[in-house]
């Protein structure tokens, strides 16, 4: 009787604890004030009552029962992912209205004339007129995908009823799709989809490795990635259900690849199109089976036949709204196939996928290993990755806006989870093989630990014998580290950029992602002098000045500025800057050095003035140039009735460069 109450229990605290949690989420209210209870408690008491349950449902299922114990550990990582929502106040916002915006409008209107939509959802402002530029068919515009709008419905209907039992209640709650509980429904979305993610991501992994690796790596991956994020803080974007499509596809497909009856191969094209409707992106997982397909016209046609069933959605909708069944929204991003900026999608500080998320870093390193483990996955993930690469490289937002690491990844990590799993099953044996090299590293850690304390010291940072915060200390030896190496996730690129321009590591950082002429749009660069330009300016500068509304600062008669260029081309440089003048001041004159080429500049006066310069592409590189302004004389005004006893020769506004269209 003791062993059946314990599953019983379990199931009880489980639902309870993941009722109350869900309750909270959509109706802000919790279990116990439904019941009629005044209070509720916390939040952290229901997630500790499934985690409980959770328990002891493991404890009693049989060693066999997957499913029970899967279910058992899902509903505890539901439980803490909504506890975590709460915190962290998940709602919708960002992409997340675009496909809301379809959402409600196939349950209310049953069309996806997106217009009143927009204005219900306060997308109607001056910010957003270019969503509501009719269509050829009269529809309002979009940019989006309808595959989530479709697979956040069940969680909207639920949505739907907790708004109509609050109006029901009294409370002043709308019920057309609008309020609050429609909006923390697809919140719930999010996180189940992501969670179902990276359970069949688990499941690809044990098709090569054992339990505990492909474990380890999906923990990493899930808690060690942007992943955690577009769970818990953003889970109205996409990446969540793309990411679960994905690997409901990979999954299939490494399953029944090699069967030749018409259902699975029908089966297996329905998964694809699915997921393709997710996000666009998601198409390029499709490159190898379609190219595996091809030699077999008759499993290529079946397998196309699933496709374009799964993807027919996207194409009534792309008919609806623009009269083709294929097409590229207006409103989309442009994509510039032939300028594509891979190290800074992968490396840069600016959301860069492997900078910000180091453990996919390992785990792309992992596709190595997955080769002999399983060669179609890690060939599949290879493939994907490079398209993917490219892609988002092209886009001509790369860095993805306000985007939290690299998230237009999402479809690589189905593969990535398996190649960490494989990259943790290797590294085990390494370390049982050559312990002692193992033991190197960590004392090796320690080592530059010392010596990094030791340059704080020497620099004044770190008085010896004094009482000092080693948080303060911890953070003068990464600065200190950080000199010497730079950001170590944005190996080697950050390493090759410092060797091939002369700056140490840590310029990468700023200077990498802050180039000009990156932008294909922008074809000028400019840098305030004074403002926020510290990583450009080099010696011979002063301390930063205002006048009026004019940021500046005061050059020597040499003040180097350095200028980061994608390419080079044909630039005017452009200097708005005044003299340093006193009576009886002889002429000043302005000269620029690009990396070594000299050109002269007219006379410069004491009121500030624009100066034009053009120069030839063959003065300039790709990456960083070194510009010096060189002035006739430097003057201290101590020397001519002042008390200043600085060098001063000019003070400069900003230094531009624009693309020379002229030649």
């Amino acid at each position: 009787m003791r062993m059946r109450a314990l599953p019983i229990a379990g199931v009880g605290l489980v639902a309870g604890g993941l009722l109350d949690l869900i309750l909270r989420q959509l109706t802000r209210l919790p279990l116990a004030q439904w019941a009629g209870a005044d209070a509720g408690g916390t939040p952290m008491l229901s997630v500790v009552a499934v985690v409980a349950g959770a328990g002891l449902l493991l404890a009693s299922a049989a060693p066999r029962a997957r499913a029970s114990r899967t279910a058992a550990v899902l509903a505890a990582c539901f439980a803490a992912g909504i506890a975590a929502q709460l915190q962290l106040g998940a709602r919708l916002q960002s992409d997340g209205f675009y496909y809301f915006a379809f959402t409600r409008s196939l349950w209310f209107d049953h069309d996806v004339d997106l217009t009143n939509d927009y204005a219900l959802l306060g997308l109607d402002d001056a910010q957003h007129q270019f969503l509501l530029e009719p269509t050829v068919t009269g529809y309002a515009q979009s940019a989006w995908a309808i595959g989530p709008a479709i697979a956040w419905a069940p969680f909207f209907g639920a949505g739907h009823l907790a708004a109509t039992a609050l109006a029901a209640g009294g409370r002043d709650i709308k019920t057309d799709g609008t309020s609050f509980p429609y909006r923390q429904a697809v919140c719930l979305g999010g996180l189940f989809y992501g969670l179902l993610g990276l359970w069949l991501a688990y499941r690809l992994a044990r098709r090569s490795c054992d339990a505990r690796a492909a474990t380890l790596a999906v923990v990493a991956v899930g808690l060690g990635s942007f992943v955690l994020w577009y769970l818990v803080r953003e889970p109205t974007m996409s990446h969540s259900v793309s990411m679960a499509a994905v690997a409901a596809f990979t999954l299939t497909w490494t399953r029944i690849r090699s069967r030749d009856d018409w259902r699975s191969l029908v089966l297996l094209g329905l998964a694809g199109g699915v997921m393709v409707i997710m996000r666009w992106q998601n198409a390029i997982v499709l490159v190898l089976p379609s190219l595996l397909f091809l030699r077999q016209p008759r499993r290529f046609a079946l397998f196309g036949l699933g496709v374009f069933a799964g993807t027919l959605p996207q194409m009534l909708t792309w008919h609806a709204l623009y009269g083709a069944w294929i097409t590229q929204p207006p409103v989309s991003p442009r994509m510039f196939w032939m300028h594509p900026q891979l190290i800074d999608v992968l490396w840069s500080s600016r959301s860069g996928l492997f900078a910000t998320s180091p453990a996919l870093y390992l785990a792309a390193l992992g596709l190595l290993p997955l080769w002999k483990r399983h060669r179609a996955l890690a060939a599949a993930g290879l493939l994907t990755f490079a398209l993917m690469a490219w892609t988002n490289a092209a886009v001509e937002d790369w860095w993805a806006g306000a985007s939290y690491g690299g998230r237009r990844f999402d479809s690589l990590i189905p593969f990535l989870v398996p190649a960490l799993a494989a990259a943790i099953v290797v590294s085990q044996r390494a370390i049982a093989r050559r312990p002692a090299a193992m033991a190197a590293i960590l004392l090796g850690l320690l080592v530059v630990w010392n010596v990094s304390l030791m340059a704080v010291a020497r620099g004044g940072t770190y008085r010896i014998g004094q009482i000092v915060s080693f948080a303060d200390l911890g953070a003068a030896q990464a600065t200190t580290l950080h000199g010497w190496f730079g950001h170590p996730w944005s190996m080697p690129a950050n390493l090759g950029f410092a060797w091939r321009n002369g700056v140490a590591p840590e310029r990468f950082d700023l200077l990498r992602p802050n180039r000009f002429l990156g932008d294909p749009t922008r074809p000028y660069g400019r840098v305030d002098v004074g403002a926020g330009d510290e990583v450009y300016v080099g010696a011979g500068w002063y301390g930063p000045e205002r006048d009026g509304d004019i940021t500046f600062r005061w050059a020597e008669d040499r003040a180097d500025v350095l200028v980061p260029l994608d390419h080079a081309a044909p630039l005017l440089v452009q200097l708005q800057l005044r003299s340093f003048d006193y009576e009886g001041a002889p002429p000043q004159r302005i000269s620029i050095d690009i990396n070594g080429h000299v050109i002269e500049g007219p006379e410069i006066e004491g009121i500030w003035q624009r100066v034009e310069l053009a120069t030839s592409a063959g003065w300039w590189q790709a990456g960083i140039n070194r510009v010096s302004l060189r002035f006739t004389r430097a003057t201290r005004p101590s020397d001519v009735g002042g008390q200043d006893g600085r060098r001063l020769a000019a003070a400069v506004d900003f230094v531009r460069i624009q693309v020379d269209d002229r030649r």
